[in-house]
């Protein structure tokens, strides 16, 4: 017998589902990925997620998820829509504070903000002489995320004595979504990454390769739900957990995960996909299908 379609299984929990894309090769066209999220849309799934790279190896095509979003945002009507992750060090806020009311606007209200440090695997920072060492680009994303949160919220930043210099009026028109969400991502089991989670509105925990392709044991999400709390999070915090479920072995399996995730605290499942050639058919494949219980 061969793995169960995702429709079939039938939906117990308020869990949301969405796509966690890598808009390489294939998918690095743009109007792929307008097509995917009109599928996507129509079969069910709750939203959309591209990485957000400059470089993917030598040669590796590459979309720039905020332009796709952008088209991607008009064809749609319900999904939500991020870019997971943007690492902020790299970026100037107050140029993405105008990218992110701008695009909130175009989708009416659906855009989802993930940021961290990102990662120098593909030689993204040090190529262009950017900042490497970690806990600079920790520093940089906090200053930046405090400038990102004043302008969004339509008030004056200023900013001295760290790495930003900014002296700026109120950013006007405003976003839709007060607040637009922002999901932070983190190394499990680091805790500094919670302390900045803890603040925003979501938390993304990447988990070590050995454990990413199989679901995090309740314990540790439970870990992680009681870490954010005790720093201050917000009841409605989102946790956001990427799972191949589409791989397991049964109906009953992944009916059963995903209650046990729910009851611990998760709120968005992602459904991912490995950054090679083969992902455009996998993912369009996926977007078809539908979400589990759809």
């Amino acid at each position: 017998m061969g793995r169960p379609r995702l429709s079939q299984i039938p939906q117990t929990t308020d869990m949301k589902f969405g796509l966690f894309i890598p808009p390489f090769f294939g998918l690095a066209d743009p109007e792929r990925l307008v097509a995917v999220a009109v599928a996507a849309e129509r079969s069910g799934w709750d939203g959309i997620f591209l990485w957000d790279h400059i470089l993917a190896g030598d040669g590796t095509p590459i979309a720039d998820p905020w332009i796709a979003m952008a088209g991607m945002a008009s064809a749609t009507e319900r999904l939500r829509l991020g870019a997971m992750v943007t690492p902020l060090s790299r970026r100037r806020p107050w140029v993405m504070a105008r990218q992110i009311a701008t695009l909130d606007l175009m989708s009416r209200g659906r855009l989802v903000v993930g940021v961290g440090l990102g990662d120098d695997g593909w030689s993204e920072f040090s190529s262009f002489g950017e900042v490497v060492e970690p806990r600079a680009r920790g520093r940089r994303l906090d200053e930046s995320l405090v400038v990102l949160q004043q302008l969004l919220a339509g008030e004056r930043s200023v900013q001295k004595g760290g790495d930003l210099r900014v002296d700026s009026s109120a950013f006007l028109p405003r976003p839709i979504q007060n607040p637009v969400p922002i999901w932070a991502a983190g190394r499990w089991p680091k805790r500094r990454p919670l302390d900045r989670a803890a603040k925003l509105q979501g938390f993304f925990p990447i988990f070590p390769q050995a454990v990413a392709l199989r679901p995090p044991a309740t314990p540790v999400l439970l870990e992680i739900r009681r870490e954010l709390e005790v720093r201050g999070a917000a009841a409605d915090f989102d946790l956001v957990i990427t799972w191949p479920f589409s791989q397991a072995d049964s109906a009953r399996g992944i009916k059963a995960t995903i209650e046990r995730m729910s009851t611990a605290g998760v709120t968005w499942t992602l459904q991912g996909f490995d950054p090679t050639p083969a992902a455009l058919e996998e993912v369009l494949a996926a977007a078809l299908q539908g979400p589990p219980g759809c």
